[in-house]
């Protein structure tokens, strides 16, 4: 089986910047298989289920948010250092 893998690879901020947002759309939703939901077939009075994840779009999309900050051992090293 194919699969689409997609990375992310993190480096940290030249000029400020300190939070950075990425969105990726368009994953198949893989509880209902991309087909928006269950059932549906009138003729045996099947009644039409939208997935509770993708809420019947058969699509996700992904955002990750990445907040940089100090490293807190180095804060603590340079702290020491001042004493």
């Amino acid at each position: 089986m194919s699969s689409k893998n997609q990375m992310i690879f993190l480096e940290a901020p030249l000029y400020g910047g300190l939070e950075e947002h990425i969105v990726s759309r368009g994953h198949t939703c893989r509880y209902c298989y991309g087909e928006g939901g269950f059932g549906g077939d009138p003729r045996l009075g099947e009644v039409w289920t939208p997935c509770p994840v993708c809420k019947g779009s058969g699509k996700m999309d992904a955002e990750v948010t990445i907040k940089w900050k100090a490293s807190e051992k180095v804060k603590e090293k340079k702290e020491r250092e001042r004493k």
